[in-house]
Order: C-alpha cells, then sequence, then structure tokens
C-alpha cells in the first residue's frame, strides 16, 4: 500500500468516526495566536477531505486548518490537529513560521467562536515521516497538535518529514479577550 493510500484510508476512516461539528457550535476554534512567534489571532479554518488529501491550498499566509477527522473543540474525545504554513510561495512566511523554535512551557491560545479563550502550554515536539497520518490521531481531547513540514521539496511539493508540536489544555479563562498577548 503507497503512502498515498495509507493516508486515503486513515482519512476516510476518520471521516466514518466523526460527525461534522455545527457551524452554530460555539467551541469550534475560531482563531489561533503563539505569542511567542509573534501570532496572534490567525483565522482558523475547516480543512475537509477533498480528491483523499486534506484541502491545504485553502490555507494562506495567515489561516491554520483544522483537520477534518480529528477533534472539533478543546475537550472533544479526540485531540485537534491544526495545520498551516511554514513559507509559501516566493519565500513569504506562513503562520508557523519558526514553530520548531517552541519549547516546552511556551503558552499557546485557541479561541472559540464565542471569544472563549483556551489556553494551552507545549509540551514536546517530534519529526514524522510524511505518511505517518495514524501518529496524528490521540484520544485526548485536552490535547491540541500543531502540523507544518519539516523538510522537504517545495519546489516539487513533496513533503519528506511533518513537525509534529504537542500542547496540552492548561485552563480556560473567564475574561474574553480579542488580542493576549501574554505568555
Amino acid at each position: 500500500m503507497s503512502a498515498r493510500q495509507i493516508t486515503v484510508a486513515f482519512a476516510l476512516a476518520g471521516a466514518m468516526l466523526f460527525a461534522e461539528p455545527s457551524h452554530a457550535d460555539t467551541r469550534a476554534p475560531a482563531r489561533l495566536s503563539i505569542p511567542s512567534l509573534g501570532l496572534f489571532d490567525a483565522p482558523v479554518v475547516a480543512l475537509p477531505i477533498q480528491g483523499g488529501r486534506w484541502a491545504e491550498e485553502r490555507l494562506g499566509a495567515r489561516e491554520v486548518g483544522l483537520l477534518e477527522t480529528t477533534g472539533r473543540w478543546p475537550g472533544d474525545a479526540w485531540a485537534m490537529v491544526l495545520a498551516g504554513h511554514v513559507t509559501l510561495e516566493g519565500e513569504q512566511r506562513g503562520p508557523f513560521y519558526g514553530l520548531g523554535s517552541l519549547r516546552p512551557g511556551q503558552v499557546l491560545l485557541l479561541y472559540g467562536q464565542d471569544g472563549q479563550p483556551w489556553r494551552y502550554r507545549v509540551v514536546g515536539q517530534q519529526l514524522l515521516a510524511a505518511d505517518a497520518v495514524k501518529a496524528i490521531y490521540r484520544r485526548d481531547g485536552r490535547r491540541l497538535l500543531l502540523m507544518t513540514c519539516a523538510a522537504g521539496e517545495y519546489a516539487r511539493q513533496r513533503d519528506t518529514r511533518r513537525l509534529l508540536v504537542e500542547a496540552v489544555l492548561e485552563a480556560t479563562t473567564s475574561t474574553k479577550k480579542s488580542h493576549a498577548r501574554s505568555g
């Protein structure tokens, strides 16, 4: 079975297990801030599976994508996985530029549709093979996984490795802030 077939098989199996979130669900993530990277209020967009892969072309220089078939909100049965670009065509920086520099203890802030903030703390990172799809499925809704390419041939659009940063839900904050720049 090829890497692409494995990716498709896991994605389709996951699609059968997970219901689509309601757009009215205020728990669904709307934006992400990573203060230590200078990333504030990056819009979170849904990344559906199209043609056997996640529709990464929906992502630009600001957006991060919530991978369909992973957790839908903080505290769901499954970990949420957000994907984003490090660089784009023309060497433009993406929202996950510098993601590999995150260290344990650093803070990530995820905001729901209603502005509710969730605070996550980085616990580690790992490099995965590009076809290691099974590794992103975690039965722990307190986990947030950030994924991007780690090494590859951008001109050929072939990634050889993926960087996966793992964070754990620390607490929810009681105030609704539009820009939390501490951490």
